[in-house]
């Protein structure tokens, strides 16, 4: 069945999905904000996207390419914004006059990205029962290279899917499963928002070698030569404090093995056998630089927000928080203050059965 579709931003993901979309033959619309657009000047004047690797080969005719918000999502059923967290605001803000409730919104990836674009559509007085999902990655590992091409590097076996509210997930789930089979229905956000592995595996990746990044003159390979056996100690002590928040939510997350595994990105064993081994990250070259997202998205949008949820639950996150303090050194900002908090998520103040309640049935105590 052809669905009409919105992909937000001009990003890898961005492009992807709209290649990939339209290439499976869905009518799709991109948007990309005016200031960002001269970046994809081709991609406007000739509609097109040139998509190659291990995703499929072709050249995507999208249906519409604009800097006009409402026009892009004008009549579409489905808004995919695949951007980095410190973008969903800034969307939420954008799509706030203008959603209706016959439209899915789908956050990849979401980091529980669906509580603060909730909080900004209820501040902006859109009080419509939209359902916003999120999911815990991109579908694919991808990368622009070239100007309206992108070439994608691996297919994730399995994506973790949920939506905001939780009781909404069997049903948006049969409605679109068909457009990517890597989709898994999960209970709740929590599943998704901390089933990620980039904020798992990124910061210490980054932080923990910052002398050879500096040093590197962009030849440095994260995955490579980054994770070491001492680095993926501190990626364990992570995990631990991830599963432990699951747990006092009612949640059983899987660990971080398990997500390698499951992602197709890695094989079973250790922690450290699977990324070592794991075809689809070894090859890919580590951040020429600190100011990168693995740092400036995945320490505020990532760390942040399930240290955030451990305070509020009650679950200490020791090793969390150190790397959230480098990463705030590093960054020149307080990624508490900056990165997705308890305030931003609007679940401040709530208790665990509170949160629990907003999660499954979006029913806030302040509503």
């Amino acid at each position: 069945m052809t669905m009409k579709i919105a992909v937000m931003g001009g990003g890898n993901g961005s492009h992807t999905i709209a290649a990939d979309l339209s290439l499976k033959g869905h009518q799709v619309n991109m948007f990309e904000k005016e200031e960002f657009a001269v970046q994809m000047k081709g991609v406007f004047e000739s509609c097109q996207i040139e998509i190659s690797g291990v995703a499929g080969h072709g050249k995507a005719n999208l249906n519409l390419v604009t800097t006009d918000i409402r026009r892009a999502i004008e009549d579409v059923e489905i808004i995919f914004i695949p951007l980095p967290g410190f973008a969903i605001g800034t969307y939420a803000e954008l799509l706030a006059p203008y959603l209706r409730e016959d439209q899915l919104v789908i956050i990849m990836p979401g980091t529980l990205g669906t509580l603060e674009f909730r909080k900004i559509l209820r501040d902006k007085g859109n009080k419509n029962n939209i359902i916003l999902a999120e999911v815990g990655g991109l579908p694919f590992a991808t990368r622009l290279v070239g100007p309206g091409k992108v070439k994608t590097f691996h297919i994730r076996s399995i994506c973790p899917f949920a939506t905001h509210p939780g009781n909404q997930t069997s049903v948006v789930y049969d409605k679109i499963k068909e457009l990517y089979p890597s989709f898994r229905a999960r209970n709740n956000i929590i599943e998704t928002g901390l089933g990620f592995l980039n904020p798992l595996l990124h910061p210490a990746g980054v932080l923990l070698n910052t002398g050879r990044i500096e040093r590197s003159h962009g030849n440095f390979y994260m995955y490579e030569e980054g994770m070491t056996p001492s680095v993926v100690k501190v990626i364990e002590a992570i995990d631990k404090e991830r599963i432990a928040i699951g747990e006092k939510m009612g949640i059983k997350l899987l660990s971080a093995v398990e997500m390698m595994v499951e992602s197709g990105y890695g094989p079973k064993g250790t922690l450290w056998q699977a990324i070592n081994a794991s075809e689809g990250l070894t090859p890919i070259k580590g951040p020429d630089s600190l100011a990168n997202r693995y740092v400036t998205e995945d320490v505020p949008y990532g760390l942040v927000v399930w240290a955030s949820i451990g305070n509020a639950v009650g679950i200490a996150t020791p090793t969390m928080d150190a790397l959230i303090g480098i990463g705030s050194v590093i960054i020149g900002e307080d990624c508490w203050k900056q990165g997705r908090n308890l305030e931003k998520m609007g679940i401040d103040g709530l208790g665990v059965e509170q949160i629990k309640r907003y999660l499954e049935t979006g029913e806030h105590p302040d509503m």
